[in-house]
């Protein structure tokens, strides 16, 4: 009974890993969830650097474009117009507007010329008119513009931010707000 004894300690021993297997397999968990971690940050840092997160982009319909020379004229656009297009996932870009409205002048001239010079028509829509839209969610002061992509608003001018005076005041910095938001 003593041999029996020793050999089925001999075999229990030989069962349980050693000090020293736990210490290697351990060592490799680390090291796999190291890796793992320099690929997964790596990933991440290569996903924010090429601008996947940044504003989405719109494109607008192809009905918007034109097939001679856009004359920059506006379609105008009233509120049950607007919230079917909403509905209809439409892309298209709306100049938020307010008749006689010396302020938004340098602004209609911007819009037009941008409009026409890239090919597509633009959507005016008056204030008052604006205002029993959704869109009134998100512009709350004219003049404005709003790029809608997909239905969705994805971008808009805020009369009322510093940090969008510039667009209302320099055609560069239109093009370059504007480019933020279209493809």
């Amino acid at each position: 009974m003593g041999k029996k004894r020793i050999s089925d300690k001999r075999r229990a021993s030989a069962k349980a890993p050693t000090v020293a297997q736990r210490m290697s397999g351990l060592k490799v968990w680390q090291l796999l969830a190291g890796l793992l971690l320099v690929v997964g940050g790596t990933t991440l840092f290569v996903v924010l650097v090429s601008g996947v997160f940044d504003n989405p982009k719109a494109t607008l319909d192809a009905e918007y474009f034109c097939s001679e020379k856009c004359d920059g004229e506006y379609m105008d656009l009233d509120a049950s117009e607007y919230e079917k297009l909403v509905a209809e996932k439409k892309s298209f870009v709306v100049f938020v507007d307010q008749g006689g409205c010396t302020t938004a002048d340098r602004l209609r001239g911007f819009v037009k010329d941008y409009a026409s010079s890239h090919g597509f028509k633009v959507y005016r829509m008056m204030f008052e008119e604006m205002k029993k839209t959704s869109l009134h969610d998100f512009v709350k002061y004219y003049p404005s513009v709003a790029v809608i992509s997909r239905g969705k608003v994805v971008g808009y001018l805020r009369a009322d931010a510093d940090e969008d005076s510039d667009a209302y005041n320099n055609y560069d910095a239109f093009l370059t707000w504007m480019q933020k938001y279209l493809k």
